[in-house]
């Protein structure tokens, strides 16, 4: 098998070379030559001019600090948002965001709820450990798994309430 690869590869290099050294056509020249290779012309793209008299990012933030995006439908029905102005005859509504506001509400409990929780934490951050039974101990209890659950059913519901948020704006 290595002497078939061998003769394979000795007889690809023949035939590589062939059209450059034996084969002739009728002038007597050889039908191919290095010199009829040539590297494509690499030029860089002329760049902009990055004076620091310019601004870099165009700014869209109107005179309130408010950025505004246009929404509006095309031809074809599919919504677009742009923060220029769709061509005349075009309905658009005109959205306007502060782009220093936080998009996630602070979550505010009532003062007892605040309390409650403050207490639990205080006395889950030293749980007891429990002792399974295999005779091993186990940092987990009952309760604190429940509370875990209670607590990433909050989480889920609070990410719904934002998305139904968020839809709710943007429509």
């Amino acid at each position: 098998m290595k002497l078939f690869m061998k003769l394979l590869l000795a007889v690809l290099v023949l035939a590589f070379l062939l059209p450059f050294t034996l084969l002739k056509n009728e002038q007597g020249n050889t039908l191919m030559s290095f010199s009829d290779f040539e590297l494509p012309d690499f030029e860089l793209p002329e760049l902009p001019d990055l004076s620091p008299g310019k601004d870099l990012i165009p700014s869209q933030v109107t005179s309130g600090g408010m950025d505004t995006f246009y929404k509006w439908y095309d031809p074809k029905g599919n919504v677009q948002f742009t923060t220029e102005p769709p061509p005349d005859g075009v309905e658009y509504t005109v959205k306007q965001y502060d782009p220093n506001a936080n998009v996630i509400h602070a979550v505010k409990l009532p003062a007892e709820d605040r309390d409650a929780a403050a207490s639990e934490a205080n006395s889950s951050a030293n749980p007891v450990p429990e002792k399974s039974s295999q005779g091993q101990t186990s940092p987990y209890n009952d309760n604190s798994i429940g509370k875990l659950f209670e607590n990433a059913r909050d989480i889920e519901n609070l990410i719904k309430q934002r998305t139904n948020s968020q839809n709710d704006t943007i429509n």
